[in-house]
């Protein structure tokens, strides 16, 4: 169920950032397989790749596709760089399908969406392949600190992203990611 922030933007799905040593936890294959629950669900959205069974078992949510889409792991796992690069690819083709025929797929944009669109396809595509990873909003579990956009405006929302990416980039490679809808 999506979440309205008082600043006008909504949550869909929230990015949980864990230290490798987060309270002492050893074995992220037993925690992730914990974290989800009628409430918590997991968004496979991230690409990984796993070369072993036991590798496989360290991600959140995997499904058995090639390539595996889950919903987080530890980072030497995940494939960052294709996770963004699909992202972008999906985006492109709804703007452009949006620009021919105002409807994205099957529907029509909301205002937020809208106002991405509009924005131009540089600013759609960006946003969406940088969101694909750190979500709607990205919580530091080692500070408990959230970070969200501070409004529902294009700029706001950009801004969101590339901050939230840009503390991505200290993540140790065994830090953990999981992404869940809201």
């Amino acid at each position: 169920m999506p979440i309205n922030l008082p600043t006008g933007a909504t949550v869909r799905t929230v990015t949980f950032w864990y230290p490798a040593d987060f309270l002492g936890i050893t074995d992220w294959a037993t925690t992730l397989a914990c974290l989800f629950d009628d409430d918590l669900g997991p968004e496979q959205r991230m690409l990984a790749l796993p070369t072993t069974r036991r590798t496989r078992t360290l991600l959140a949510a995997p499904t058995n596709a090639d390539p595996i889409r889950c919903a987080g792991g530890p980072l030497r796992l995940l494939d960052i760089a294709a996770t963004g690069a699909l992202a972008a690819r999906e985006a492109g083709t709804r703007h452009d399908g949006w620009s021919a025929t105002a409807r994205v797929g099957t529907r029509r944009p909301g205002r937020v969406e809208s106002a991405l669109l509009q924005a131009g396809r540089h600013s759609y595509v960006t946003y969406h392949s940088l969101r694909r990873v750190v979500g709607d909003a990205l919580v530091t579990m080692r500070t408990g600190a959230w970070l969200y956009p501070a409004a529902a405006s294009p700029q706001a929302l950009l801004d969101h992203v590339q901050q939230a990416t840009a503390r991505l980039a200290d993540a140790a490679p065994d830090d953990v990611l999981v992404t869940v809808r809201a």
